[in-house]
């Protein structure tokens, strides 16, 4: 892929289409399992900044368990359904619309920071200043996950994904972080066979795509 992003708010407001899909292929209704159990074994503390939050699931799987989460989105068709969903469950839960490359006011706030898929949604230019600007709210000792899909993935051409393969993606975040691992993972979404027709599928029918779950420290 190239150095350009989707519309993302006019595809949460239905209003574009998302590559290879007729709906919004990565709200699944629950966490990426992937970041689910990283919460599920205790390895999220403190409050939490979910990045690049969407619809908001994850944030809402945190709050459900008595986390203090803020999300950030940069659409705001995405933070308003994510307001209702939170609403509509009895969930307290900060909300901001912004463009999280310049973000500001949170400085040494969370104790996690999670970025669930947001990583190969912002332009590849904008990398280090969002990396930049997540470390500044970062607290002392601070942990980052990042999932992040690798450029194994299947994916038609056009405006979409930024993948990494695993060197690109630890020399951007080395340059504000500690990278402490990096392993493989899946991403699942709502694809049709005609779409990542090389990855396998769950369950469910949903497209495992190929990942990179990604764990850092803020440097301090």
């Amino acid at each position: 892929m190239g150095d350009s992003v989707a519309d993302y708010d006019a595809i949460y407001a239905g209003l574009a289409v998302a590559p290879g899909s007729d709906g919004v292929p990565w709200n699944i209704g629950e966490p990426q399992p992937a970041i689910a159990a990283l919460i599920d074994v205790g390895r999220v503390r403190g409050e939490v900044l979910d990045a690049g939050c969407g619809v908001g699931e994850t944030a809402l799987y945190l709050a459900a368990r008595g986390y203090v989460v803020v999300e950030l989105d940069l659409s705001p068709t995405a933070i308003g359904q994510a307001r209702h969903a939170a609403a509509e469950r009895g969930l307290a839960v900060e909300f901001a619309v912004t463009d999280i490359t310049s973000l500001t006011g949170y400085d040494g706030r969370f104790g996690t920071v999670i970025d669930s898929t947001l990583f190969h949604s912002i332009p590849v230019a904008s990398r280090s200043a969002y990396l930049s600007a997540i470390a500044r709210a970062a607290a002392p000792g601070a942990t980052l996950y990042v999932l992040v899909f690798t450029n194994e993935l299947d994916f038609p051409e056009g405006p979409g994904p930024n993948t990494v393969d695993e060197p690109e993606l630890r020399a951007a975040v080395e340059e504000h972080w500690s990278v402490e691992s990096v392993v493989p993972a899946s991403a699942p979404a709502h694809l049709p066979p005609t779409i990542a027709a090389n990855s396998p599928r769950d369950d469910r029918g949903r497209a495992l795509l190929p990942a990179f779950l990604l764990t850092a420290r803020r440097r301090d």
